[in-house]
């Protein structure tokens, strides 16, 4: 937009940025949905190593499965070493239970982020929030809730969820959880990884089908994912 300089919040993943004026919009919520096997949690730590390691900008990892040791080795198969930024104060995880209320949520997380000076936050995966709720004006209201509180502190958020893909168009796993559908409205931005190739693209793909105040490629992008972590095509990149 002519004159209008927007803050952005770069992931510092090769070729990501490119696509989307420099990155996230700074203090935004943002959706990254995937399949199994597409790349979701590298995306997700990616962006959190690079706001400690290049950007000093301390990161909140969120969990709400019962481990995230298989995720910690995965980075440190990057090269990641996220025990030493933990140690250091740059990097934090935390564990919920599903069961955790909304209320008390909240109350974690703002003593953390206050605490840590956090300015990155990933939940994942963000549907397990909804999983004891059934109606959708109370999930819209959790959801609502959890991204304003995130707001108010003026983090940068990034809400991680699965997804089904089918001829190139991502829907979100439905049952009882057509509840993410909500997510995509909610977001400042939606971003999709494709673990298969569509359109002509390589075997895995991103797409940002949606980002407010921005002017964003449109179309998938092929990427890989390499030693040093998730790589897009393009300006910076290359295949391999």
């Amino acid at each position: 937009m002519v004159g209008d300089v927007v803050d952005r919040c770069p992931t510092g993943i090769v070729g990501f940025d490119r696509l989307c004026g420099g990155g996230f919009v700074r203090n935004s919520d943002n959706l990254v949905i995937g399949g199994p096997g597409s790349g979701k949690s590298t995306f997700l730590l990616q962006f959190l190593y690079n706001g400690a390691t290049k950007y000093a900008e301390n990161g909140l990892y969120c969990s709400f499965e019962p481990d995230i040791v298989d995720t910690l080795n995965d980075a440190q198969n990057h090269g990641w070493d996220f025990s030493r930024l933990s140690e250091e104060g740059k990097i934090s995880f935390m564990r919920f239970a599903p069961q955790t209320s909304i209320d008390d949520l909240k109350k974690e997380l703002t003593t953390m982020i206050s605490k840590n000076n956090v300015r990155r936050i990933c939940f994942d995966p963000i549907s397990v929030l909804a999983l004891g709720l059934s109606d959708q004006g109370k999930i819209r209201q959790t959801i609502f809730d959890l991204s304003a509180l995130m707001k108010r502190m003026r983090v940068t958020t990034l809400f991680v969820d699965e997804s089904l893909e089918n001829d190139g168009m991502t829907r979100i796993v439905d049952g009882d959880w057509t509840k993410t559908d909500i997510l995509t409205f909610l977001s400042d931005s939606v971003t999709i990884l494709y673990d298969s190739g569509i359109a002509g693209v390589g075997d895995r793909a991103v797409r940002i089908t949606k980002m407010r105040r921005t002017a964003h490629e449109r179309k998938a992008i092929g990427f890989s994912i390499k030693d040093s972590g998730i790589e897009v095509y393009g300006v910076g990149a290359t295949r391999g």
